[in-house]
């Protein structure tokens, strides 16, 4: 069963100028696998605004530690989100010995940390491969451990049939509590691991409402839509690109917007222009988060089609902004996207996406957004979700919060 708990609103107080709600008793060490560096600036966001939304109820440390392949050896700068910062690129594409990088790693970090500094927990954001030797930082450490986890790859297993995978689900019977973003993760990782089933709790991701609210200009443009994504699997550029077709060809004066990037952006263009919709589909290239809040709040409505997502942290980001949202209805997202504030496709075909598209067109745009705001903000903001997470932290620690 997955408790719900949750939290919402805060990067940490040193990041974002929060305020600290008197003096934490709980000091948790989070090691994360993806935050932000200067090599990927926006990996992570999700990861790091989870720590800044605890960081006002729990005294944290962030260390970033992670090890990858590569073409070329190289050792990465951080992105200023951490005390410590591990990360290396690697030729070595045996994952077996880039788990046991990661766990070389991370206790060489422990053993020559600053021991003035007291340490109550430690939260593993991301589970592979920095927790595959989580028995042995689990006696060497001494620490009661919790994991907190966003992975998509559970659903599929990885894609992956070496006996490696059992590596992985060894991790899920150490007897760590996990955290999960979505009671759909929770249920892919019981099924994943197998019994025995792990301990989980549910909190939400967590949405900067300084970043994201519906209190500035621009004002909507009616027939403008937007999406934002890294597009690659499990993401469906084609099923937008391809009910635009139908929605022009029935009569519908609409545009879309598309921003980010990723290894589908060839065939992307090529579709563009197979349907002539050059005139019709602006593609802006990736985004920082000021800027995609803008891109939300300018919208009739966010489309987001895919085939799976464990939360969908965008769609919240377009919630918080008061813009409704279109999307698949996989996942997670049918946790938080009601028909109050948006609409979900049962189906991802191309008819099913231009019914629904078609359906949701008049509702979208007369929607109240500032009643869409304040609804999805009660459910992700750091308070919410702060409070929501630092409670399971100090369960799992032994500590009141």
């Amino acid at each position: 069963m997955i408790s719900h708990r949750a939290a919402q609103e805060a990067p940490s107080e040193r990041q974002y100028g929060l305020p600290v709600h008197g003096r934490p008793d709980l000091k948790v060490l989070h090691i994360a696998q993806w935050l932000p560096h200067s090599a990927l600036p926006l990996e992570g966001l999700f990861v790091q605004r989870h720590i800044a939304a605890a960081a006002p109820y729990c005294g944290d440390r962030t260390w970033h530690i992670d090890v990858r392949p590569a073409k070329h050896w190289r050792k990465l700068k951080g992105g200023g989100h951490a005390e410590r910062t591990l990360l290396f690129q690697t030729r070595i594409s045996k994952w077996y010995v880039i788990e046991w990088m990661a766990t070389v790693l991370i206790l060489w970090a422990w053993l020559t940390r600053d021991r003035s500094q007291r340490v109550d927990l430690i939260n593993f954001h991301i589970a592979y491969p920095n927790c595959t030797r989580i028995r042995l930082l689990r006696i060497i450490m001494r620490r009661p451990m919790v994991i907190t986890e966003h992975f998509s790859a559970y659903r599929i297993g990885f894609n992956s049939k070496s006996r490696g995978v059992d590596r992985i689900r060894r991790i899920f019977h150490a007897d760590v509590p996990v955290i999960v973003v979505s009671q759909a993760l929770g249920r892919d990782i019981t099924t994943f691991a197998g019994p025995p089933e792990p301990q989980l709790h549910m909190v939400d991701n967590a949405v900067d409402l300084r970043l994201f609210h519906p209190y500035e200009r621009p004002a909507p443009k009616k027939g403008v839509f937007f999406a934002i994504a890294g597009w690659r699997s499990p993401k469906r550029p084609d099923l937008l690109i391809d009910a635009l077709a139908g929605m022009v060809a029935d009569g519908f004066d609409a545009h879309l917007r598309i921003a980010g990037d990723g290894p589908y952006m060839e065939g992307m263009k090529k579709r563009i222009a197979d349907h002539g919709l050059s005139a019709r589909v602006t593609l802006l290239g990736p985004l920082m988060p000021e800027q995609a809040a803008i891109e939300f709040r300018a919208a009739h409505a966010m489309l987001h089609a895919s085939d799976y997502e464990t939360y969908c942290a965008v769609c919240a980001e377009a919630l918080c902004c008061g813009t409704p949202v279109i999307a698949s209805g996989v996942g997670g997202i049918p946790e938080f996207v009601t028909e109050e504030l948006g609409a979900l496709v049962r189906e991802n075909t191309v008819e099913a996406w231009v019914n629904a598209w078609m359906a949701a067109w008049d509702s979208a745009w007369t929607a109240d957004r500032q009643a869409i705001s304040v609804r999805m903000g009660r459910r992700a903001s750091f308070e919410s979700v702060g409070k929501r997470y630092s409670a399971i932290l100090h369960e799992v620690a032994g500590h009141k919060a």
